[in-house]
């Protein structure tokens, strides 16, 4: 059963004339005739009875009108969803985001999203780097945002989204808190609490590294499994802290953020599957590639 015959069939069952029915489908009214016919044929009922007065709907015909309709009605439904689907306008996009990335760039990222993507879900899940790469590489996150450098693996492409330098944090009773230019070297020899390696190995070993390569050499390390945690050790005088200059929201009454001069911002990307296929991914990962000027 062809639509285009279901067509003519609810145009004539509308206006109960060959005629105009054949204007309104933009086709002759020989055509439109052959049409009915078949499909009159194919379904072994006569649909219309006509003369040259007028045209009439059988009994049959009124009940095949009704349920023509709906099933015309749900096939248009059907198609408009396919073309949306296509275009990525409706699906799912699974995100995964660290704390900071939460505050300063997943949420206007988001909202410009679902301005033009409305009836795409999201799901957002706060998740540990580890935990992102993870799930990037099983498939059940499509994009994670979290902090460089970090090794997502094989077939997982990295946007940079968000630059921001790195500060030093003490309790305000530390001496560094008013030192005039504080540095790293100031840390030789004192306790500093780090991020955990297990939860974000990369950017661990980067802060390591950056210590060694100011000649400090901690006299103790205390690791915290998320920076709220890490602030709050700070503030407890446990230990002085290097981190993103955005950690100091975190920080509870008692900390100091300070300026540290010479080094390397700290890095936040989006990252994701190179060979990514599904439409509303896409045109997330495209959003956000032109929001951070990578587009095209």
């Amino acid at each position: 059963m062809e639509l285009a015959h279901l067509r003519g069939f609810l145009a004539v069952a509308e206006t109960l004339h060959f005629s105009r029915a054949a204007q309104r489908l933009n086709l002759s009214q020989p055509a439109l005739s052959l049409q009915i016919r078949a499909l009159e044929a194919e379904l072994g009922v006569k649909l219309f009875e006509r003369n040259r007065r007028k045209t009439e709907i059988t009994e049959a015909g009124a009940v095949f009108r009704e349920e023509a309709a709906a099933a015309l009605k749900a096939l248009d439904h059907a198609a408009l969803r396919a073309r949306q689907a296509a275009a990525g306008r409706i699906g799912s996009v699974r995100i995964g985001f660290i704390s900071t990335a939460a505050a300063l760039v997943v949420p206007p990222l988001v909202t410009r999203f679902r301005a033009d993507h409305p009836e795409v879900e999201l799901e957002m899940r706060h998740a540990l780097t580890a935990e992102q790469i993870e799930g990037l590489n099983r498939g059940d996150l499509d994009v994670g945002f979290f902090r460089m450098p970090a090794a997502p693996g094989a077939g997982i492409a990295t946007l940079v989204v968000h630059r921001e330098p790195f500060r030093l944090f003490v309790p305000e009773g530390d001496p560094l808190a008013r030192a005039p230019r504080p540095a790293l070297a100031d840390l030789d020899g004192r306790e500093v609490v780090v991020y955990a390696r297990r939860n974000a190995p990369g950017f661990h070993d980067l802060l390591l590294r950056m210590l060694d390569d100011a000649g400090a050499s901690p006299a103790t390390l205390h690791q915290a499994n998320d920076m709220s945690s890490l602030m709050s050790l700070v503030a407890a005088g446990v230990g002085a802290a290097v981190a993103p200059a955005s950690v100091g929201q975190y920080g509870p009454p008692g900390v100091v953020g300070r300026d540290l001069d010479g080094l390397p911002p700290s890095v936040v990307v989006m990252a994701h599957r190179a060979d990514e296929r599904r439409p509303a991914v896409r045109a997330f990962v495209d959003l956000v590639a032109s929001a951070s000027g990578a587009g095209g």
